[in-house]
């Protein structure tokens, strides 16, 4: 009887016991979620329990190792906890403390960012560095960050080696292409070309270093880039033509210099010397000078002897030219025989014995003597009947 009082007392107490015990353990979290970005690792999870009593006990396992935090809040960068990135395969698991009490773990899916585990769950890429895109000598050039230079810093990229360096692909409607670049070079640069004018060229680009994986990146470009001659390229020709036809031009005129020269040499020697013209010097060509002779613009006539006699002179003149006057209107056929008009010596023969005035008569009419006055001091004597 006194045994089963025994039995029946320890059942009890280990009844009470077990009861305490569950009711102080805390619960297990859940849903425990890996967010890989650009910089780092984060792990987070769900917890009902508000109060501020429970601390999470955050272990990460990988191939080689663990490493355990301890944290109050629902979530946690594990970049620091990460080793060996490149080939490794990472899970996270978390439990509740409260007291001195852990609950049971909640473990998270496999990560790694090795794009060749076949094991993980989860491939954590890096975000293809933003990329620039101009038109270069007929081309599309493609321009961007090297991102062992942008994410040194990161746990993706931490442990890299020498060896290791960035290839990756630019992918167009027309081609693929590939390309690398060195751990090095800051920035990396490539160009695509293209058979035909689009107007927007779009270009899909990406790649890896060593075995970690990036997220591709879409850029487009919209404009022309196709290549046009400067100005130069028109200039230098026409400048050289110019200069050209300049030389040759100068060239012809001092040859025809030449010739030209050589042409009037032989031409001379040709003649005989007595038919070329030798110049004579400056100082024995004598140029005559014409003198003007100054004579006095007044002519003065001055009646010599009785002026009577020459008004009677004047009157029989003109008794002479009538009468010579009459005779000739009946001798037009002697005259045309006469280029000079008609023949007075011969009408002068005719009225010979009849005329007062005739020569065989002598002089019988008076003399005027009339004295023109060219010049002071000299006198020229006119005679007339």
């Amino acid at each position: 009887m006194r045994i089963q009082i025994y039995i029946s007392v320890a059942v009890l107490i280990l009844f009470q016991k077990s009861a305490s015990e569950a009711v102080s353990r805390p619960p297990p979290p859940a849903n425990v979620t890996i967010q890989c970005d650009n910089y780092g690792v984060e792990a987070r999870w769900e917890y009902p329990d508000q109060s501020r009593d429970v601390h999470f006990f955050v272990v990460v396992t990988y191939s080689v190792g663990r490493k355990s935090e301890t944290t109050q809040n629902r979530n946690l960068n594990i970049s620091s906890m990460l080793f060996y990135s490149a080939h490794t395969t990472y899970f996270v698991t978390v439990r509740a403390m409260r007291g001195g009490q852990e609950s049971d773990s909640c473990e998270s899916a496999t990560f790694s960012f090795n794009e060749n585990a076949g094991n993980a769950e989860i491939i954590c890429y890096l975000d293809f560095p933003e990329v620039e895109l101009s038109p270069k000598d007929g081309k599309l050039h493609v321009q961007f960050f090297n991102p062992p230079h942008l994410y040194r810093n990161t746990p993706a990229l931490s442990n890299l080696s020498n060896t290791e360096f960035l290839n990756y692909y630019i992918e167009t409607e027309e081609s693929k292409n590939g390309f690398t670049c060195g751990l090095k070079n800051k920035t990396c640069e490539s160009s695509i070309e293209f058979s035909e004018h689009r107007g927007v060229y779009c270009v899909n680009l990406t790649g890896k270093v060593g075995q970690r994986s990036l997220n591709p990146r879409s850029k487009c470009f919209e404009g022309d880039i196709r290549i046009y001659p400067s100005f130069t390229v028109y200039l230098y020709p026409v400048l050289g033509v110019a200069l050209t036809l300049i030389f040759i031009t100068g060239i012809i005129m001092l040859l025809a210099k030449k010739f030209n020269s050589e042409i009037k040499k032989n031409a001379i020697t040709a003649f005989p010397k007595f038919l070329v013209f030798n110049p004579a010097p400056a100082g024995q060509c004598k140029v005559l000078k014409v003198e003007t002779e100054i004579m006095d613009s007044k002519v003065k006539i001055e009646p010599v002897g009785d002026p009577h006699e020459q008004t009677t002179l004047i009157e029989m003149y003109s008794d002479e030219e009538q009468s010579s006057g009459d005779r000739d209107v009946g001798r037009g056929d002697l005259d045309n025989q006469c280029a000079y008009g008609p023949n007075l010596l011969d009408e002068d023969d005719e009225d010979e014995e009849d005329e007062p005035g005739n020569l065989s008569n002598g002089y019988d009419s008076p003399h005027v003597n009339l004295s023109l006055q060219m010049s002071p001091g000299d006198t020229v004597n006119v005679y007339g009947p």
